[in-house]
């Protein structure tokens, strides 16, 4: 007897194809029943994929999810360390979305509801259609130094495999960084290098597009 795991068939609006890759079948697995209790839940506002997984690039390492709730914030099992999922409240996302939010303002452009009840996503776009602000570069540039001191950190204690991938976190957010202040939203990480050759930063389209290649796929989920 077959003992493969049966899923509950996906719910109304929640086509999983607008995922171009997934990095394991165990994340597809996760994903797809997340979506299915969400449409259970009353609580669940709107599921959202967004980053590389649903960009036409040549590979990703991880699936992005956010959701949004009302009321109180629903439990759900662990994600595979392949997903990366972000849950945000409905009375806050509009202010966060003015704020300059980097994950909502990105989802907003380019995501992909995979649930939304009552058109919640949908509304939310229309809200903010041609308005969605910049993300904040000086954030961007914090993270970056952040991370290169923690580079900094393990090269000397001699862990260079995780010096390398923080090595890439800082030079992906210094690419963010540069773009937002050259007024261009940044798309995801595997796409800066051209974006930054189009505005003229060769040498950091350069090096970021080095470490993307060098980088071992499974070592670490992506910055989108």
């Amino acid at each position: 007897m077959s003992t493969e795991l049966l899923l509950p068939p996906l719910v109304p609006h929640a086509s999983l194809a607008a995922v171009r890759r997934w990095p394991s079948e165990d994340a597809r697995r996760w994903v797809q029943e997340f979506v299915h209790h969400a449409a259970e839940d009353p609580r669940l506002c709107a599921v959202v994929v967004y980053g590389s997984a649903v960009r036409d690039v040549s590979e990703s390492s991880d699936v992005d999810l956010l959701y949004v709730y009302a009321g109180d914030e629903p439990a759900f099992d662990a994600p595979p360390l392949d997903v990366d999922v972000r849950g945000f409240h409905s009375e806050t996302v509009d202010a966060r979305v003015a704020s300059g939010d980097e994950v909502l303002g990105w989802s907003l452009r380019f995501g992909i509801p995979l649930f939304q009840r009552d058109e919640y996503w949908a509304d939310l776009q229309g809200r903010w259609a041609g308005r969605l602000p910049l993300p904040s570069a000086a954030a961007a540039e914090e993270r970056a130094a952040r991370a290169l001191s923690v580079s900094a950190g393990l090269a000397a204690g001699g862990d260079e495999e995780a010096a390398r991938e923080l090595r890439l976190s800082t030079v992906t957010q210094q690419a963010r960084a540069r773009l937002i202040r050259r007024g261009v939203f940044p798309l995801s990480r595997p796409e800066l290098p051209l974006q930054l050759g189009s505005v003229g930063e060769w040498e950091l389209a350069s090096e970021l597009q080095a470490l993307l290649s060098a980088r071992d796929p499974s070592s670490e989920v992506e910055d989108r």
